[in-house]
């Protein structure tokens, strides 16, 4: 086989035919291998040396080579091979199976090549082990070599040697390959079904995964180990098919791995991406004692991309409790949640924590406070800029969709669309929803439609039931006067039943949150309130504050038009906010969705009218 290395050992003869004398020394041997004792094995060595049996009998020698690589100890096992006159054809398979099992994977596939250069034809133990090792360096050259062995010998359907082969090809990424290996194999054991089915699973062919593990437990030929549940739960997760997962589960149980520390965390990360979270947290506390980094990891971001980020916090002070420190991913998501509430003081406390480690280097918990103190709200294009190309330049980080995605939120914040528009189509890779969300915002703030038109088109390509793209598509059209468009949008949605999604606007006050939406008299101090937005909209009007009514229907006479401006659910929650919360303190106004143009405009000549930043 090309391109491997030496081995010492070139002639050979039959093995001892006679090895009846030599059993009852073997047999001490064999214990201490199994056992691992290699101590108690260099003591036997040292006494077959001094009664000269193990220079006599090229069998014993076998046998200590075996022994020596069952106890980890390579080095006495390939000297005891180099001093042999002749190594044996079971000398050859006895060490490449002993580099193999000690990972030894490129000398084990060197080994194997110097035995097939003696001339002597490998048995079907020696090719599996070889075969294992091209998987475990998913070699598919040399393993397809091997293949080609097998196939001239006859091995290529003996249970390991294809089990071994499949292997090799899945783990190389070639699974059409696997597959012929695979499926004539007249029985198949664990190691050939865990292959295919993490070959799948890795390579994204997660139906198929999901399918193959339903035809194992099918055919009923094998138990399933934790490699495979993991493998398969890993599937369903990305999936996010929690009756498959469900029914996993309940295997894992029968199997009983449902302790095992791989196989919960599988579990647990499972559970979080189908959104069944309160499933996910009930795997982890099956042992209390038993959190681990990535399991509480997986739970936390499952709590944040189900908007739950105070269980995420709670989560997250619960394994600082156990002493478990957190890694880069568990900064990343809470980052992330925290910039999703505008939790700042929480965030400020977490960047505090990362700076004291070395995760602060880390591409992704920077780029995640980037976004939290976020450079694009704050119009820093030049600055964020910066830092997106000092990834490649300065720090060999490739960027990936989110980071391309946050230039074209930040070239659109600040209306430079004809730069965001350039950016995209210079793009190594094409816009996720996020990014023409982000687009499609920006164009509907500064009346863009041409580029408005071609945002939506590839948000409901891309997300066929987000309904703020048509939400968008008719505020475009009515701030550029064409209420025929917007009547034929608003059509559209009668028809298809789209709803508008409703906004509204929370506020943290005195340890609660307060909820308000537009138009919306429910608050107990609604009273209070309402005095407060007058006087607000009275005093902004003094400043310079003029409505912009652009995008309200043009039927409606100017006063409506006003007052429903007027009383949107962030100005109530501002005016709660005033009237409840200390001077000092500031005001961090939560919404679920893009804030309108007038409010921007209103909120910032309330600001300058009460001496805040914006």
């Amino acid at each position: 086989m090309e391109g491997m290395l030496e081995y010492r050992g070139t002639h050979s003869r039959p093995p001892d035919t006679d090895t009846s004398p030599w059993l009852r020394l073997a047999a001490p041997l064999q214990s201490c291998g199994r056992a691992g004792d290699l101590r108690l094995g260099r003591r036997l060595h040292a006494r077959l040396v001094l009664s000269g049996a193990a220079a006599a009998s090229a069998f014993l020698t076998n046998h200590l080579i075996t022994m020596y690589s069952h106890c980890a100890d390579v080095t006495s096992a390939l000297r005891l091979f180099h001093a042999m006159p002749r190594p044996n054809l079971v000398s050859w398979t006895t060490l490449i199976s002993g580099l193999a099992q000690n990972s030894m994977h490129a000398d084990a596939l060197a080994a194997f090549a110097s035995m097939r250069r003696a001339g002597l034809a490998p048995t079907q133990f020696a090719l599996s082990s070889a075969a294992r090792a091209a998987a475990a360096l998913a070699a598919p050259r040399p393993g397809a070599q091997l293949h080609c062995i097998g196939v001239r010998l006859g091995f290529d359907s003996e249970l390991f040697v294809a089990s071994n082969l499949a292997d090799m090809y899945s783990k190389s990424g070639l699974l059409a390959e696997a597959c012929r290996v695979f499926d004539p194999m007249p029985h198949k054991d664990a190691v050939a079904w865990t292959a295919m089915i993490d070959g799948y699973a890795k390579n994204g062919s997660l139906e198929e995964a999901a399918r193959s593990f339903r035809d194992m437990k099918r055919e009923g030929l094998v138990r399933a180990d934790q490699h495979v549940f993991c493998s398969v739960l890993s599937a369903s997760g990305w999936l996010k098919d929690g009756w498959l997962g469900r029914t996993i589960h309940c295997s894992v149980m029968k199997a009983g791995f449902d302790r095992e520390a791989a196989v919960r965390n599988a579990l647990t990360d499972m559970y979080a991406k189908a959104a069944d979270m309160e499933d996910a947290a009930r795997v982890l506390k099956v042992d209390p004692e038993g959190w681990t980094v990535v399991s509480a990891t997986s739970l936390i971001d499952g709590y944040i991309e189900t908007d739950r980020v105070e269980d995420a916090l709670r989560t997250f002070i619960e394994l600082r409790r156990q002493g478990v420190e957190p890694n880069e991913f568990t900064f990343s998501s809470m980052i992330k949640g925290c910039a999703m509430q505008a939790l700042l003081e929480q965030g400020a406390q977490l960047h505090a924590q990362v700076i004291k480690t070395s995760i602060i280097s880390d591409s992704f918990v920077g780029s995640t406070l980037l976004d939290m103190y976020a450079c694009s709200h704050a119009g820093l294009v030049d600055q964020g800029l910066k830092y997106f190309n000092s990834m490649k330049d300065a720090h060999g980080i490739e960027p990936k969709e989110e980071h391309y995605s946050c230039i074209i939120d930040m070239y659109g914040r600040a209306g430079r669309l004809d730069e965001a528009e350039k950016f995209i189509h210079e793009m190594p890779v094409k816009p996720n929803a996020y990014g023409w969300c982000s687009l499609l915002g920006a164009c509907r703030m500064r009346g863009n439609k041409e580029l408005g038109e071609v945002a939506a088109q590839n948000i409901m390509e891309l997300e066929p039931d987000n309904t703020g793209v048509h939400v968008s598509l008719s505020g475009i059209y009515a701030s550029l006067g064409q209420w025929e468009d917007v009547k034929a949008i608003r059509k559209l949605m009668r028809d298809s039943r789209i709803k508008k999604l409703p906004g509204f606007s929370w506020v943290d006050a005195n340890n609660k949150t307060h909820v308000f939406a537009s138009e919306d008299w429910s608050h107990p101090q609604q009273e209070k309130i309402y005095k407060k937005l007058e006087e607000l909209y009275e005093r902004i009007k003094e400043e310079g504050y003029v409505p912009d009514t652009r995008f309200l229907p043009c039927n409606l006479e100017d006063a409506a038009k006003e007052r429903i401006l007027r009383y949107h659910s962030e100005r109530i929650a501002v005016a709660f906010a005033l009237i409840s919360m200390p001077a000092t303190k500031p005001i961090i106004v939560k919404k679920n969705l893009r804030i309108c143009v007038d409010c921007h405009s209103a909120l910032k000549f309330i600001a300058k009218s009460h001496h805040l930043s914006p």
